[in-house]
Parts: structure tokens; C-alpha cells; sequence
């Protein structure tokens, strides 16, 4: 009995101890936890406005290059330009070595022989002389002149009342109008040289187009053959290449399926399968070379066929216009010539008329006869003037005619000297046998090196022209995409050195790498910029007031969408917990610094925007201190 206040002290004294005792280990793991929970910032949810900013970033591509090509196959024997080296229309970018001796040889002697048939032809053209003829029309016209004074002296010694006075008129209407003859036939012979030789000239092109569609068409018809040669072999290196499949599939079939009761005789051994797969792999080498060149070979194919619509186009676009109008001129002067001579025939009626008259009056007499002899000696004086003027007048223009094709020929065969000296200057190089530039622009890339032989139409390289623009795109929602509209200017966010850059989006189509989520916006730029720049563009409208407003720096996404970690708070014995609790969110607009979104979030609300360490949903933080 005296023992049992004695024992509740110990107990009493104990519980207090135990008490205590978890009271401070409690106390330690509480702060020792939160040291080891992640620490994070936060910021609280506000509203206000945003202006919302399309953002993407491209590539730089110029809208205009110039493929320098090779023009005949040479040896590259200097290159004088680097990749993103600047260069002007005319500047030098390769010089070409020699071309071989027997071309060298061929084109000196075809020079030659131009050059001979040059000389032969200038030596040819005559130089013509009409003293002789002119001379005999001088001593023609004396003669008439002296049968018509003889005419009027028998005229004068008529005593008879005859109409020699409408006889004389008559002669001199007629005379009038054989002068008009004259000119008339004059300028008709004069522009039948210029017909002719327009006729000549035009002649002469037809011709050379007329060449080169043939020369065309028969390169055409050379690749057609051989593409329907490749097509054949083509077919039967195909068959062949199934046929060997065929036999080694049933090969390697009946070598899984036999077993040990197989008979020998139709047991397949290793060395028949390997043979087999050799004879596939050598058909399909043949049928893989024959492939590409069947497609090297219509390739080719349509090269001609563009070379000889080319041809045809230009042979059609050929024009008479300049020959038509000639021959209109031509017409014009011969209706005018016809003309002339109708009142020469006129006039020459006329005076036939009056000397009739004048023959009846004088009938018999001695003074008819006088004045016939007279009037026939006067005529054929006549005759034999305008006899010789004519006869002058067709040589004259035959001759002229000769030299216009001697100097037509004259002029094609300068052409074809020029065109020898070019190509054997091309041949022999020298400093003149160079490529340069056609357009001013940055050389992009150089496809050659010194000492690279290069074929026709290989490209040596390439010409970055800055006169045709700069473009840029990038890909963005659909959602994106509908705030705005082609003519909206863009700022550069990652451009800071060099002139100002300006970009302006020109249009919105559809991406074909995602078109039912995503349009391509593709902006003008304009600048210091080169093709290869990449930069970032923002785009934006007029700035909206929204009611849930976060930092950027909050909003993550995973492959559910977009969300934020929300802080969650939690009373305990000994303080608030802190709880990250993840929120989806709806992107409505977003600028720089801060989005508007969709979210069960409200005004005051904190979220999670940077962490010490991982966190997840669901996961104890601490608060940074403030």
C-alpha cells in the first residue's frame, strides 16, 4: 500500500519524458523535410491586357538566283571567285583552258577557208562602166535631133495650110509622156533591187531556220531511238531480274523444307543458292545501270523535244513584214507605170491621128513624099534612142542586182569568219576566253575547282541576286494564323547589328508538311540580310483586355497540352503545406513577358514559375523567401 504513489510518479515522470521527447524529434524531421522539398518562385494570377504576337522563326531565302552554266565542255583553268564574295554584271568569274590540238587545228583551217572564200567573193564583184553605151545614146539623141530639124525644115517648106502646129503638140504631149514612162519604169527597177534583195535576205534566214528545226528534229529523233532501245533492254533486264528471284525464292524454299530423307538428287545445296543470289545481284546491277540510263537518255529526251519547239517557235515567229511592205511598194509603183503608159498610149494615138490627117491632105505630092522620108528618118532616130536608153537601164539593173547577192554573200560569209574567230578564240584560250557575269549579285556556291573539266550545261555557280527580294516563312496554328492578314509589318527579335531589317507578310497558305492544323506564313524581307539568316519574327494585332493573365515562364506542356503548377495550401500542427497542383490552361493571346489563358485559376491565385528541382503534380514545395 505504501508503494503506489511512488509508482504513478514514475509513470507520470515518463510520459513527460516520451512527450517530449517526440515533441522535438517532430520538430527536427518537420524542419528537416522542408529543407529537402524543392524550392520554386511564384507569381500571382492578374487580369489586364495583351497584345498578342505571333512568333516564328525561318530561314532566309532569296527570291532570284543565276545558275552560271557551262556553255561547251573546257577545263576550268582558274576560278576567280569565292562563295559570299560580291560580284557586278561583267566581272570576271572563270578563265578556260585550252581546247585540244586537233580542234585547235580544225577551227584555224575552217577560219582559213572562210577567210579564202571572203576574198574571192570581194575579188568577184565587178566594178561597171556605161561610157561606151552612154556614149552611143549621146550620138543616138545628135541623130534624132538632126531628123527632127530635117522634119521641120520640110514641114516649113509646105505651102499648104497643114496642122503641123497640133502636130507639134501632139509630139510634144507624147514626148511628155514618155518621160513619165521613163521615171516611172525607173523607180519600178529601182524597188524591185530593194524587193529583191529584202527577198534575198528573208530567203537567206528561212533557210537557217529552216536548219536548225531540221538539225533539231534530227536529234530528236536520235534520243527517240535511244530511249526506245533503254525501254527494251529496260524490259528484259527486268524479266531476266525475275526470273533469278523466281529461282532463287524456289531454291531457298526447297533448302528450309528438305530434311535428311531427302534424296540426293534433289537435295539443294548451298553453293546453287549463293550461285542463284549471284545471278540476282548481277541482274539487278544490269537492271539499276540500265535505269539510269534510260533516265539520263529521256532526260536528254526532253531536252531535244524543248530544242526543237524552241526551233519551230522561232522559225514561226519569223515575220514577212518587212518583205510585204516592199512588194506593196513595189505594186504601188507598177500601177503608177501602168498608168503612165495608158497615157502614153494615149498620146502616141493622138499623134498617129493628126499625122494621118496630115498624110490624107498631102496625098501624092512631092511634098508628102519629102516629108514621109523625113518623118521616117526622124522615127527610127527616135527608135533607136529610146532603144538604147531601155537597153542601158535593164543592164544597170541587172548589174546592180549582181552586186547586191555578191554583198549578201559577202555579209553571211563575215558572219561565219566571226563566228570561226570566236570559237577558235575559245579554243586557244588567252585572257579573253573568260565567263563573267551576267547579273551583280553574292556568289552563293562554286561547283568547280582549278584543273575541273567541265561539260555543257554543268553548272560552275551559282549568283544570289539581292534586286528580287528576300523571303522568310514559317509554320503556326490555324488559330494563329487567323489574327492576321497579308500586309502586316513583322518585327525582329533576334537582329541587333546592321542596317534596320523590315518584314512584311505576303501571304498565308496552307503547310503542306500539316495542312489541317497549320498555315505557312511567308513574309517579304528587306535589309541587310543573305540567304541562310535565321530569324526570329513577331507579328502581331491591337491589344484586348482578358481576366486571367500568368507569366510565360509558368506555362509548361507535355503530350496532354498546355498546363501550370498552381501553389495549394494546407494547415498542419505545425504551419501551411504547400502542394503543386497541376491546372490545365487555353492559350487565348500572349506578348513577351505574360499570356492570357483559359484556366480554373483565379484572381490572386499563385503559380509555379521556376523550380530548384523537378516538380510534378502532386509534389510538397516550399516558398522561395521573398
Amino acid at each position: 500500500m505504501d508503494n503506489k504513489p511512488k509508482n504513478r510518479e514514475w509513470v507520470k515522470n515518463a510520459a513527460i519524458v516520451f512527450l517530449a521527447v517526440l515533441l522535438v524529434l517532430t520538430f527536427f524531421s518537420n524542419t528537416w523535410m522542408n529543407r529537402s522539398l524543392p524550392e520554386v518562385a511564384t507569381q500571382s494570377v492578374t487580369d489586364g491586357s495583351i497584345t498578342a504576337k505571333v512568333r516564328g522563326t525561318g530561314t532566309v531565302v532569296a527570291n532570284g538566283t543565276h545558275q552560271v552554266k557551262a556553255e561547251k565542255t573546257r577545263e576550268i583553268r582558274a576560278v576567280m571567285i569565292k562563295a559570299g564574295q560580291e560580284v557586278a554584271a561583267g566581272d570576271v568569274l572563270f578563265i578556260l583552258g585550252d581546247g585540244s590540238n586537233e580542234e585547235i587545228e580544225a577551227a584555224q583551217e575552217a577560219l582559213r577557208a572562210l577567210q579564202v572564200s571572203y576574198q574571192r567573193t570581194a575579188a568577184g564583184i565587178p566594178n561597171y562602166s556605161y561610157e561606151l553605151e552612154e556614149m552611143e545614146i549621146e550620138n543616138a539623141e545628135r541623130a534624132w535631133v538632126e531628123a527632127e530639124r530635117a522634119l521641120e525644115a520640110v514641114k516649113n517648106s509646105s505651102k499648104r495650110d497643114l496642122p503641123y502646129e497640133q502636130e507639134a503638140a501632139a509630139q510634144a504631149e507624147l514626148e511628155a509622156a514618155k518621160a513619165v514612162v521613163k521615171d516611172a519604169e525607173k523607180k519600178v527597177a529601182d524597188q524591185k533591187i530593194i524587193r529583191d534583195t529584202y527577198q534575198e535576205s528573208y530567203n537567206l534566214i528561212v533557210a537557217e531556220a529552216q536548219a536548225k528545226v531540221d538539225g533539231a528534229q534530227e536529234a530528236l529523233a536520235e534520243k527517240n531511238a535511244e530511249v526506245q532501245i533503254l525501254s527494251e533492254k529496260l524490259k528484259t533486264c527486268q524479266q531476266t531480274l525475275a526470273e533469278a528471284e523466281t529461282r532463287l525464292q524456289e531454291l531457298k524454299d526447297k533448302m528450309a523444307s528438305q530434311t535428311e530423307d531427302t534424296p540426293q538428287d534433289e537435295q539443294v545445296t548451298q553453293e546453287e543458292v549463293d550461285a542463284a543470289q549471284a545471278a540476282v545481284d548481277e541482274a539487278r546491277a544490269d537492271t539499276d545501270t540500265t535505269q539510269a540510263a534510260l533516265n539520263t537518255a529521256l532526260a536528254e529526251q526532253n531536252s531535244a523535244l524543248d530544242e526543237f519547239n524552241s526551233e519551230q517557235t522561232a522559225m514561226a515567229a519569223i515575220s514577212r513584214e518587212a518583205l510585204a511592205e516592199q512588194e506593196e511598194k513595189l505594186a504601188q509603183a507598177e500601177a503608177v507605170l501602168a498608168e503612165a503608159k495608158m497615157e502614153q498610149e494615149a498620146a502616141q494615138s493622138k499623134l498617129e491621128a493628126i499625122e494621118a490627117v496630115i498624110d490624107e491632105i498631102v496625098g501624092n505630092d512631092v511634098v508628102s513624099e519629102e516629108y514621109k522620108r523625113a518623118k521616117a528618118v526622124r522615127d527610127e532616130a527616135e527608135k533607136s534612142y529610146y532603144t538604147l536608153i531601155y537597153n542601158l537601164e535593164q543592164k544597170k539593173e541587172s548589174d546592180a542586182k549582181s552586186q547586191a547577192l555578191s554583198y549578201i554573200d559577202l555579209s553571211d560569209l563575215n558572219s561565219q569568219i566571226e563566228r570561226a574567230r570566236q570559237k577558235l578564240n575559245e579554243l586557244t584560250g588567252g585572257e579573253e576566253n573568260q565567263i563573267t557575269a551576267n547579273v551583280s549579285g553574292t556568289v552563293q556556291s562554286v561547283e568547280c575547282t582549278s584543273g575541273d573539266t567541265k561539260l555543257k550545261d554543268d553548272v560552275l555557280c551559282t549568283i544570289e541576286v539581292p534586286d528580287m527580294g528576300y523571303t522568310l516563312s514559317f509554320s503556326v496554328s490555324n488559330e494563329q494564323a487567323r489574327r492576321l492578314r497579308p500586309g502586316d509589318t513583322a518585327t525582329v527579335s533576334n537582329y541587333y547589328w546592321g542596317n534596320q531589317i523590315t518584314a512584311t507578310l505576303n501571304t498565308i497558305q496552307v503547310d503542306p508538311k500539316m495542312p489541317q492544323t497549320n498555315k505557312l506564313l511567308t513574309f517579304d524581307v528587306d535589309g541587310d540580310v543573305n540567304t541562310g539568316a535565321e530569324l526570329t519574327l513577331s507579328v502581331g494585332q491591337k491589344s484586348a483586355n482578358y481576366d486571367t493573365v500568368i507569366p510565360n515562364s509558368a506555362i509548361r506542356s507535355d503530350a496532354n497540352g498546355s498546363f501550370v503548377l498552381a501553389i495549394e495550401a494546407r494547415n498542419s500542427p505545425l504551419g501551411n503545406r504547400y502542394i503543386a497542383r497541376r491546372v490545365n490552361v487555353e492559350m487565348l493571346a500572349s506578348d513577351d513577358v505574360n499570356s492570357a489563358v483559359t484556366a480554373e485559376l483565379g484572381y490572386g491565385d499563385y503559380v509555379i514559375t521556376t523550380s530548384n528541382a523537378p516538380v510534378k503534380n502532386g509534389d510538397m514545395v516550399r516558398l522561395a523567401d521573398a
